[in-house]
């Protein structure tokens, strides 16, 4: 997933704000910024339909604005993250665009105990294609690790097998859209991991919500969901005055 994201001229950013927008698609490959999202993580040398996405705050509040995934049937020990989110607070009457392409990775992350508001920060991500079904392994010797990838799945899954020497409790496993996590799992010995990535695509409003948060889809508030009909590439999704959210391209 290439990401890029633009801010509404309305809105005056500090200077060191500013640079950082202006750096997001060329900084390297998972370097940390202050914010806590790694900007350069979420780049991708794949090509692919360009999908953008603008959020406009027309509520009374500030809220920081975010984008989540699920799946159609998602099960317990399946999280969602928070997939893109924005470094700043999102006034009233600004906005911010997010842009990707849809290209898939496996990832994993030093996590202790996966549970809702614990952060996700990838250590590896590797390029898969549910189109070939592809597999991965995870070990934790020499040092954690995800073999390349290979088919070897069902097709359109994505799959990790976790070996015997990884330490319950302590690693998470799961698949992005770039480097940007969008599902994770908790890691175990001996572990068999199958994710289908059909991208279904949420807005959502919080105060504290970075990129990697791990969320609990169930207790989400001011959330609505967005649908890219056929041949369409482009949406706005506006926080009204009532708190609610209004998608239209």
């Amino acid at each position: 997933m290439m990401f890029a994201m633009d801010v509404s001229p309305e809105m005056t950013l500090p200077q060191d704000e500013s640079a950082y927008v202006a750096k997001v698609d060329t900084q390297a490959r998972g370097r940390d910024n202050p914010y806590g999202f790694e900007a350069g993580a979420v780049n991708s040398a794949a090509d692919g339909t360009t999908y953008s996405l603008t959020m406009v705050n027309q509520s009374a509040e500030p809220w920081i604005f975010y984008v989540y995934q699920t799946f159609p049937e998602q099960t317990n020990d399946i999280f969602s993250l928070a997939w893109l989110a924005s470094p700043y607070m999102i006034v009233p009457k600004a906005q911010i665009t997010f842009k990707w392409t849809i290209n898939y990775t496996f990832l994993w992350g030093q996590t202790g105990v996966l549970q809702p508001g614990v952060p996700f920060v990838a250590g590896m991500s590797i390029d898969a294609d549910p189109s070939v079904g592809d597999t991965t392994e995870f070990s934790v010797k020499p040092g954690p690790n995800l073999t390349p990838a290979q088919p070897g799945g069902g097709l359109g899954t994505l799959t990790i097998y976790d070996q015997s020497d990884v330490p319950n409790s302590q690693f998470s496993v799961g698949i992005g859209m770039g480097d940007a996590g969008t599902f994770a799992t908790q890691a175990g010995a001996n572990l068999k991991h199958v994710f289908t990535p059909t991208p279904s695509y949420w807005v959502a409003a919080g105060v504290d919500q970075k990129v990697g948060t791990v969320l609990d889809i169930q207790t989400v508030t001011q959330t609505a969901p967005v649908v890219y009909p056929d041949n369409v590439y482009s949406l706005t999704a506006t926080l009204q005055d009532d708190n609610t959210w209004s998608v239209k391209p």
